[in-house]
């Protein structure tokens, strides 16, 4: 049957004939049909509300806004905020005298209110740590190129095998490795902050590909710290799923109490455990043709 839209503005409407009050009748029958499921909705999200950490198991992170103001403080102590009397104290050691960069001296008025002189009898020391401007450090190589005075014959020199072949030297490579490995920084993000912090531009694409060579300076001492953790009496292992791309490798943990081990092996089973670096590629962001490095 059609549904008759009721203008609560307006005078009710007063039925003139039978099938007319019919309509209405089975028009409010579904309003108020309708008024239960709203009614019921509202009692459950009322009892979602009331509920808290205070009286279930949700954890106070979850609690609502309501359930935040009405919760009680704690009662007061009467005593004072911050340490009280008899902690300990816990304060930065002071850096030895050697060990300052740079010392400012201030010296009492030389002549005392009174009249009298003042005489120095010692000091008390305030260190102040602050970070120093940061600048990046530029080495120029020259290769020089002569040729022979008698045959012609063209002579060059040669970088020696320490000076990096790229523009990024072991330290700044190191940095980068640091912040896209520790600290888990995108390269977008080692981009910028290489550019604010030390006035470095280098491309994604360099970035990237500075980040190759890790693999093989770190090699040595990750093999030292797999050999230390097998030998240990007591070491825990355990192993999860590692996807690169569509591959599925096992990526196996080996700790102790002062050392962790990680090996990403093909294998699930118990013998990769005592497998040493497989040389797995490390996992190196792939660039857009186009962003090559500077």
């Amino acid at each position: 049957m059609e549904r008759l839209d009721l203008d609560l503005s307006r005078p009710p409407p007063l039925p003139g004939t039978v099938e007319e009050c019919h309509r209405v009748i089975e028009a409010l029958w579904r309003a108020l049909g309708e008024f239960q499921q709203i009614q019921a909705r509202v009692e459950e999200l009322e009892e979602q509300l009331a509920l808290g950490s205070d009286n279930s198991s949700q954890p106070p992170s979850q609690d609502s806004t309501k359930k935040r103001a009405e919760r009680k403080g704690k009662r007061p102590t009467g005593r004072k905020k911050g340490a009280q009397v008899g902690h300990p104290r816990h304060e930065r050691a002071l850096v030895p005298a050697e060990a300052v960069d740079e010392v400012r001296h201030y010296f009492p008025h030389g002549r005392c209110e009174c009249g009298g002189s003042v005489a120095v009898r010692g000091f008390r020391p305030h260190q102040v740590f602050d970070l120093p401007e940061i600048r990046y450090r530029v080495v120029e190589h020259r290769v020089y190129e002569g040729r022979c005075g008698w045959c012609g014959q063209k002579h060059q020199g040669r970088l020696p095998d320490e000076v990096p072949r790229g523009q990024m030297g072991p330290g700044l490579v190191a940095w980068i490795g640091l912040m896209t490995g520790r600290y888990h920084l995108s390269l977008r993000e080692v981009e910028a902050l290489l550019e604010e912090q030390w006035g470095l531009k280098f491309s994604l694409g360099a970035i990237s590909q500075s980040q190759i060579p890790l693999q093989a300076w770190l090699g040595p001492v990750y093999n030292q710290i797999g050999e230390a953790v097998r030998k240990a009496l007591i070491a825990h292992a355990d192993e999860t799923r590692h996807y690169r791309g569509r591959s599925i490798y096992w990526l196996w943990a080996l700790t102790t109490d002062q050392m962790a081990y990680f090996l990403t092996h093909y294998s699930r089973g118990k013998g990769a455990a005592g497998l040493p670096f497989t040389g797995l590629p490390l996992e190196v962001v792939e660039v857009p043709a186009g962003a090559g490095g500077r």
